[in-house]
């Protein structure tokens, strides 16, 4: 195996490991599990009406996961499943009046110290790592994909 490369791939996952550190830092600051925190971005920063299913292919976590996640913020009353309607089964998570106020209060700080971060850095650059970063997935996720 090439040498450079070998090292260019350690580095984008030694990257990412210390990226996803500093989500496990900050959701522990928090006091909550580090699989809540794309949960909570997505419930306080959106509008739209999402599923179990729907977080678990937009956050990339097993069907499970996310199942357990929600599970545990419905135990602590910051969600409710509600049935969607004109649906047969499909339920969609809101918010509570207590789950919007830990959010605000306890959360919320992480995604706009995300936001501060970002506006530091050059746009231009954070285009190119999304566009290197999405050929690499796609790419390795095809090799993945083929191996016997």
């Amino acid at each position: 195996m090439d040498k450079k490369i070998r090292e260019q791939i350690d580095l984008i996952n030694q990257k990412t490991k210390e990226l996803n550190a500093l989500y496990r830092m900050a959701a522990y600051k928090s006091s909550i599990s580090d699989g809540e925190v794309g949960i909570w971005s997505t419930l306080l920063n959106s509008r739209e009406e999402y599923s179990q299913q729907d977080l678990a292919e937009m956050l990339s976590l097993p069907k499970q996961t996310v199942n357990s996640l929600i599970t545990r913020m419905i135990r602590k009353e910051f969600v409710v499943l509600d049935h969607a309607p004109g649906t047969r089964n499909r339920k969609v998570i809101r918010l509570t009046e207590a789950g919007r106020y830990f959010g605000e209060q306890r959360v919320k700080w992480i995604f706009e110290a995300e936001q501060r971060a970002m506006e530091d850095t050059d746009p231009a650059e954070v285009m190119a790592y999304v566009s290197m970063l999405e050929k690499y997935i796609t790419r390795f996720r095809k090799e993945i994909e083929d191996k016997d």
